[in-house]
């Protein structure tokens, strides 16, 4: 019922908020949404699609059904449970020990456009809500493109499409309360990701049209504290831009040119 509530009141603020998200977003946004539109009409039955954990080994599964979707947990490749699906598909996220999971709350699903994230635990039960906000208080629709959960589940971003620049949010997974939040690089946001104790972030962002593509790590405050740039490098058939080795000493940024990884270390903390 609780659902349904919101549901009704997010219909009643929804074209306001569409329209002043569209002046956030990229100019050629309007025309990709417009491409969009007819798929956002409704899913092919018996379609699935899959979400991965940064590690590879847990997967979130979507089938869509007439009426209902129903929706899956797997550890490499193993279902551990399946049952039907109630909250809004599309742009899961699962957290590298398969503990954390996240779906969307209403929203416009294919634009990423949202009233909040549904938190759930390994087991597919819900346990919170992070409902979007206005300065005022009230409820609000972000556009997310990007959300990553730090690997034991501590912390949760988000990534949007700005018109200047992209915009990476961070909550904690507990209190649902904002941490940081900063613009970053281009204005679309292509790749997050979060390390270990969310004392790091990657972010790969792109403009439209380009191919440029600028690539920026913020520290556990949100600080901007490394950032690179590099040309014609997106491409749609990459899914993955950003990583974080295993050594917890760097990441790693793929570079399209050599279809390689470009190994990159932390740079010193700033006090």
């Amino acid at each position: 019922m609780r659902n349904i509530i919101r549901r009704a009141e997010a219909v009643r603020h929804f074209f306001v908020a569409a329209l002043l998200a569209l002046l956030l977003l990229p100019a050629e946004a309007p025309a990709r949404m417009a491409e969009h539109l007819a798929e956002r009409m409704a899913d092919p039955v018996g379609k699935t699609d899959s979400y991965f954990s940064d590690n590879g080994v847990w997967e979130i599964a979507i089938t869509y059904g007439n009426l209902f979707h129903s929706w899956s947990l797997k550890k490499n490749g193993q279902e551990l449970w399946h049952r039907a699906l109630m909250n809004e598909p599309g742009n899961a996220a699962v957290s590298d020990n398969g503990e954390l999971i996240t779906l969307p709350l209403w929203g416009w699903r294919d634009e990423g456009g949202s009233s909040g994230i549904a938190v759930f635990n390994g087991q597919g039960e819900p346990v919170r809500e992070i409902m979007f906000r206005n300065v005022d208080g009230s409820e609000s629709l972000r556009w997310v493109r990007r959300i990553a959960i730090a690997p034991e589940g501590s912390c949760i971003a988000i990534g949007e499409n700005r018109r200047e620049a992209a915009l990476v949010t961070m909550f904690d997974a507990t209190s649902a309360k904002i941490l940081w939040e900063t613009q970053a690089g281009l204005p679309e946001i292509d790749d997050l990701r979060v390390s270990a104790r969310g004392e790091y972030t990657l972010a790969a962002t792109s403009k439209y049209g380009t191919g440029n593509m600028e690539f920026v790590l913020f520290d556990k405050q949100g600080n901007a504290m490394w950032s690179e740039k590099s040309s014609r490098n997106l491409s749609w058939e990459v899914n993955m831009y950003v990583r974080f080795l295993a050594d917890g000493k760097g990441f790693e940024i793929y570079d399209l040119k050599s279809k390689s990884w470009m190994k990159r270390r932390f740079p010193a903390q700033r006090h």
